[in-house]
Protein backbone atom coordinates (compact mmCIF):
# COMPACT_ATOMS: atom_id res chain seq x y z
CA UNK A 1 0.00 0.00 0.00
CA UNK A 2 0.96 3.41 -0.53
CA UNK A 3 1.86 6.19 2.64
CA UNK A 4 -1.03 8.14 2.14
CA UNK A 5 -3.18 4.46 1.94
CA UNK A 6 -1.53 3.30 5.33
CA UNK A 7 -2.59 6.79 6.43
CA UNK A 8 -6.04 7.04 6.06
CA UNK A 9 -6.85 3.15 6.99
CA UNK A 10 -4.53 4.23 10.60
CA UNK A 11 -6.38 7.29 10.46
CA UNK A 12 -9.94 5.84 10.38
CA UNK A 13 -9.78 3.68 13.50
CA UNK A 14 -8.77 6.19 16.20
CA UNK A 15 -7.28 9.87 16.46
CA UNK A 16 -3.53 9.88 16.31
CA UNK A 17 -0.59 12.41 16.97
CA UNK A 18 2.02 12.66 13.61
CA UNK A 19 4.40 11.35 15.66
CA UNK A 20 2.86 8.34 16.76
CA UNK A 21 2.17 7.57 13.00
CA UNK A 22 5.68 8.27 12.31
CA UNK A 23 6.75 5.43 14.93
CA UNK A 24 3.82 3.06 13.52
CA UNK A 25 5.16 3.22 10.08
CA UNK A 26 8.49 3.48 10.95
CA UNK A 27 9.05 7.21 9.02
CA UNK A 28 10.32 10.12 9.53
CA UNK A 29 7.99 12.97 10.99
CA UNK A 30 8.35 14.95 8.21
CA UNK A 31 7.44 12.69 5.96
CA UNK A 32 4.16 12.02 7.56
CA UNK A 33 3.29 15.39 7.97
CA UNK A 34 3.85 16.16 3.96
CA UNK A 35 1.82 13.25 3.63
CA UNK A 36 -0.91 14.50 5.49
CA UNK A 37 -1.01 17.89 4.53
CA UNK A 38 -1.57 16.29 0.88
CA UNK A 39 -4.36 14.14 2.15
CA UNK A 40 -5.70 17.19 4.00
CA UNK A 41 -6.55 19.27 0.58
CA UNK A 42 -7.76 15.60 -1.65
CA UNK A 43 -9.95 14.63 1.48
CA UNK A 44 -13.20 16.07 0.04
CA UNK A 45 -12.88 14.62 -3.22
CA UNK A 46 -12.28 10.89 -2.33
CA UNK A 47 -15.40 11.26 0.35
CA UNK A 48 -13.38 12.09 3.67
CA UNK A 49 -13.54 14.57 6.05
CA UNK A 50 -9.62 15.44 8.41
CA UNK A 51 -10.29 16.13 11.58
CA UNK A 52 -6.97 17.62 13.60
CA UNK A 53 -8.00 18.40 17.23
CA UNK A 54 -5.53 21.28 17.88
CA UNK A 55 -2.47 21.11 20.36
CA UNK A 56 -3.49 22.67 23.95
CA UNK A 57 -1.32 24.14 26.59
CA UNK A 58 -1.22 21.41 29.73
CA UNK A 59 -0.68 24.29 31.92
CA UNK A 60 -3.14 26.65 30.96
CA UNK A 61 -5.53 25.45 28.30
CA UNK A 62 -4.57 27.44 26.15
CA UNK A 63 -5.36 26.23 22.10
CA UNK A 64 -3.14 26.43 19.07
CA UNK A 65 -4.82 26.73 15.39
CA UNK A 66 -6.06 23.66 13.42
CA UNK A 67 -3.21 24.24 11.01
CA UNK A 68 -0.51 23.33 12.97
CA UNK A 69 0.22 19.53 12.68
CA UNK A 70 2.94 19.19 14.62
CA UNK A 71 3.45 19.95 18.54
CA UNK A 72 4.46 23.18 19.22
CA UNK A 73 7.55 24.08 21.58
CA UNK A 74 5.98 26.48 23.75
CA UNK A 75 2.63 27.89 24.93
CA UNK A 76 2.74 31.50 23.67
CA UNK A 77 0.35 32.46 26.92
CA UNK A 78 2.30 30.85 29.70
CA UNK A 79 5.27 29.60 27.83
CA UNK A 80 5.03 26.18 28.99
CA UNK A 81 6.68 23.23 27.66
CA UNK A 82 4.29 20.76 28.63
CA UNK A 83 1.80 20.72 25.40
CA UNK A 84 -1.30 18.27 24.45
CA UNK A 85 0.38 17.05 20.36
CA UNK A 86 -2.66 18.30 17.50
CA UNK A 87 -4.52 14.54 17.36
CA UNK A 88 -5.63 13.90 13.70
CA UNK A 89 -8.59 11.53 12.55
CA UNK A 90 -10.38 10.79 9.51
CA UNK A 91 -14.54 10.24 8.89
CA UNK A 92 -16.39 9.39 6.11
CA UNK A 93 -18.72 12.37 4.71
CA UNK A 94 -22.18 11.52 4.20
Amino acid sequence: MTLRKDLLACLSHEPRSVSRLARELRLPRADVEDALRHMIRSARAAGHRIVVVPARCRACGFTFGEDKLTKPSRCPECRESRIFEPQISVEREN
